[in-house]
């Protein structure tokens, strides 16, 4: 294609340049070797050139119809709670389940026996649960009675005020076969939490519950 040009009196003849600003196909081109943007019926993607997917960047939203970013996301998650679960077995020794941040609160921790381990007594085979300071902080040696099926439950809640190390130990003694699951739910972030009270008193018997001693 040409136009003419006047340029001090005379007719010269210009090309006029083509930048391949395609849009015939699924493929948009933004430059004749720039970035380019390719869709189809479930997905639009952004690509840099030489074809590595690119990632685009987008203002924190202000309104419900807006995408959120990542900063606001992370912010958002930061709040939820966690649960985290490790299975252990009768000869697991001790090891680190999870690493915890500055704030993050531990609202309960469950040990599930599922069947009851194999040794003599239970006084030198026992599971503790707690953190790099404390290592029984939250499920002390014979609180889970490993000779019996059940879940024991700690509603100990502790708080971080610096990051820190959520771990286990498993004491073997004379246990020779046995496996027991470890359930804790944390915070990442500071939640509040309502005491609404607890039970002062009980009665010995009841016709509904049976004996609550």
């Amino acid at each position: 294609m040409f136009v003419e040009e006047t340029i001090f009196g005379e007719i010269t003849m210009a090309t006029i340049k083509k930048y391949n600003l395609a849009g015939l196909n699924a493929n948009v081109e933004l430059g004749k070797q720039g970035s380019y943007i390719t869709g189809s019926a479930n997905v639009v993607g952004f690509y840099a050139n030489g074809g590595a997917l690119a990632k685009l960047e987008i203002a924190n939203a202000t309104v419900a119809s807006e995408a959120v970013t990542k900063a606001q996301l992370d912010d958002v998650a930061g709040d939820l709670l966690q649960h985290i679960t490790v299975d252990v077995d009768y000869d697991s020794g001790s090891a680190n389940v999870a690493n915890i941040a500055s704030g993050s609160r531990i609202f309960s921790v469950t040990v599930d026996i599922p069947s009851a381990w194999t040794a003599p007594n239970n006084t030198g085979t026992y599971i503790e649960v707690g953190d790099s300071d404390n290592g029984s902080r939250y499920i002390r040696a014979g609180d889970a009675d490993v000779l019996r099926v059940g879940q024991y439950h700690s509603q100990y809640q502790y708080e971080y005020t610096s990051a820190g190390v959520l771990s286990y130990n498993v004491t073997q003694g004379t246990a020779s076969a046995g496996s027991a699951t470890i359930s804790i739910v944390l915070a990442s972030d500071s939640v509040t939490v309502t005491d609404y009270g607890s039970i002062n008193a009980s009665q010995n018997s009841n016709s509904d519950l049976g004996n609550i001693s």
